[in-house]
């Protein structure tokens, strides 16, 4: 996690159950701004991780 002034960014990687029964990779990058101390906008993002051929 990274914080500076109103924002806060996080980084990491997740794993889910695909439809076959194996282990799908994402990574995730969330950015939380706060006003007040209070959160006011998320924004999340997660990508697909490429499998090895």
């Amino acid at each position: 996690m990274i914080g500076d002034g109103d924002f806060v960014v996080a980084l990491g990687q997740i794993k889910s159950e695909g439809k076959g029964g194996g282990q799908i990779q994402y990574a995730y990058c969330d950015v939380w701004r706060f006003d007040g101390g209070k959160m006011v906008e998320l924004k999340a993002y997660v990508v697909g991780k490429r499998r090895k051929a």
